[in-house]
């Protein structure tokens, strides 16, 4: 198990600094009536979107003035026209104004554009996906995404990727479905590494074109699993405290899942003042967070973001680590903060490294959430006081 100071080995002063804080840090989310604690949640210092835009351009050669959008616009536009990628300029002046991309198909092509126009190999790319983004760099059983990997990774222009796609596309639709061979998307990558012409490429894609039929299917298995193991956890837990009622629905259900994780049934709220609207999270937080109908998708098998279902494979196995260590009575009363703050750590960054996910980020301020919550004497109480703090309190 590393040590924490492991868990971001060579990070940057601020993300070291945000560790620091949850390791060493006073900060509850429990208000004491005397004296508010300072809400550093809403405060710190995350890595927004133009924050990783300013980086990546300074180091691509821009020597203007960094605070100057019309100046950098012009700069990424330049970049566009010299490399032939076509980028609309509203949508990085929207960027630079702090509107990070939502989690979509056209905000992920737009990234991609991006990294284009930057002429970004592969690392490069996947670092500015996981890190600027907080997104899964090179989904491989998407044919776009697979494409964009072999380009970037041999030096090819956008202009070139497209018209490799549109070859690649005819052969997928011209073969017939077989049974698929790789079980995890990430084996996809690793057979297309090491291609450097685009006749193996195709060849590639033509011998296991049934590959880019299914999406995300490790991350569904993994989370579908998470969602039973959890139900019966939640179950277990309410019986503990006889509170199987009509109130909290049937057993072993999503309903009874949420009414435990959450500390109340607020899909209740949702009519007149949903979470998305009316909680005081942070907007990195709340978006697509994994409430009842998206774990509801998720375990039905229906598509979900990739920040829906990461946050879902996040949030279901912080309640489950914990979930589990006081019902195997491992701990009586309360946890070892480090200690346990690490084994979650580990346990989670392994979870979402084998569905292909970025690890958890403490910049990113979901991931700050949790790690908070996991490096406290009573996690699960903790994150339902936050809860309670920046939603149920407001309403």
């Amino acid at each position: 198990m590393p040590d924490t100071d492991e868990l971001y080995d060579k990070a940057g002063e601020l993300t070291q600094d945000c560790l620091n804080q949850i390791i060493e840090g006073d900060y509850s989310f429990f208000d004491d009536e005397d004296e508010l604690t300072e809400e550093y949640l809403l405060t710190y210092r995350f890595k927004t979107f133009a924050d990783g835009l300013n980086e990546t351009i300074a180091s691509r050669g821009f020597s203007g003035d960094i605070t100057s959008a019309d100046e950098k616009i012009a700069f990424i536009r330049n970049k566009c026209t010299e490399n032939g990628v076509p980028l609309n300029p509203s949508v990085v002046r929207a960027w630079f104004a702090d509107t990070r991309p939502i989690s979509s198909e056209k905000s992920r092509e737009n990234v991609y554009r991006f990294c284009f126009a930057m002429k970004m190999d592969i690392t490069e790319t996947a670092g500015f996906f996981l890190k600027v983004y907080y997104e899964c760099p090179f989904n491989y059983r998407i044919i776009d995404e697979a494409v964009y990997f072999f380009c970037l990774n041999n030096g090819k222009s956008y202009s070139y990727a497209q018209s490799l796609k549109e070859k690649a596309e005819s052969i997928i639709n011209e073969s017939e479905k077989h049974d698929t061979k790789y079980e995890f998307t990430s084996a996809i990558g690793t057979g297309l590494k090491n291609i450097r012409s685009e006749e193996r490429f195709l060849e590639f894609v033509s011998e296991n074109s049934s590959e880019f039929h299914i999406g995300n299917r490790t991350a569904y298995k993994y989370a579908s699993h998470l969602i039973e193991e959890c139900c019966e956890l939640a179950r277990k837990e309410c019986e503990s405290r006889d509170e199987i009622t009509q109130k909290t629905g049937r057993e072993t259900n999503i309903d009874l899942l949420i009414y435990v994780i959450f500390g109340e049934n607020i899909n209740q709220y949702k009519k007149n003042s949903s979470f998305a609207k009316t909680a005081g999270f942070p907007e990195l937080v709340k978006a697509n967070f994994p409430l009842k109908m998206n774990l509801s998708k998720i375990r039905n098998g229906e598509k979900v973001s990739y920040d829906t279902m990461r946050k879902a494979l996040v949030l279901l196995n912080f309640y489950r680590y914990f979930a589990e260590l006081f019902q195997e009575n491992k701990y009586s009363d309360f946890c070892v903060l480090e200690e346990d703050l690490r084994g979650f750590a580990a346990e989670t960054n392994d979870l979402l490294a084998s569905c292909g996910y970025p690890v958890l980020y403490v910049r990113n301020p979901f991931d700050w959430l949790i790690m908070h919550c996991a490096c406290n004497e009573y996690p699960l109480e903790e994150f339902r006081n936050a809860v309670k703090r920046y939603y149920l309190d407001m309403i």
